[in-house]
């Protein structure tokens, strides 16, 4: 029969041979830092190019954990657009890695950074597309390094890797009436966009 002194041996034994391992567990996830994507219509994440007849759309990736994101990076892993058939195609070009001003992009926490995810321009005299600038993750000739596809429906899956945090997954689709406005505005008020 276990005596209560025993018991009470047994228990600070068992504290002290894994108590280590369980802090440890502890601070790596209260500290970690934590991604996720957000998009938005608004036009403060609308970036307008000196022409009247382009501008750029991003997608915020926020870090609301307790440490800084290390070396991330934004991979598309999958581009679909709705041709005029009404049927969706994939791009074979992904996934690929989006291009940035830099390789890699450390996030601080409590803080966001912004990734470029369409150039809109002008292509003829009401008709809009959409082009994605992205580095192939595996470079073969027949893959396109910009493909330009219309911007009237799109089906965007985003993923951020970091060094030190969890990947972080964003499917984006972005409904467009793929009409050249020259307000800006109006052309953000016409999209629709929807998070799965």
């Amino acid at each position: 029969m276990v005596s209560p002194s025993d018991w009470i041996f047994i228990i600070l034994a068992i504290i002290a041979l894994f108590g280590p391992y369980i802090y440890e567990l502890w601070r790596r996830n209260s500290l970690a830092p934590k991604l996720k994507i957000r998009f938005y219509k608004k036009s403060s994440y609308i970036i307008l190019s000196l022409q009247r007849d382009s501008f750029s759309i991003y997608f915020e990736v926020n870090n609301w954990g307790n440490s800084e994101a290390k070396n991330c990076i934004a991979i598309i892993e999958e581009f679909c657009f709705k041709n005029e058939g009404g049927n969706f195609i994939k791009v074979d070009s992904f996934p690929a890695k989006l291009l940035t001003s830099d390789s890699s992009i450390n996030i601080l926490p409590k803080a966001s950074n912004f990734f470029e995810l369409l150039h809109i321009f002008k292509n003829g005299p009401d008709k809009m597309n959409s082009r994605i600038y992205i580095e192939p993750l595996v470079n073969y000739k027949q893959r396109k390094l910009n493909p330009k596809v219309p911007f009237i429906c799109l089906k965007i899956k985003i993923a951020i890797y970091s060094e030190n945090a969890k990947k972080c997954v964003q499917q984006i689709e972005i409904n467009s009436l793929g009409i050249w406005r020259e307000d800006r505005e109006q052309i953000l008020q016409e999209m629709q966009v929807k998070l799965f």
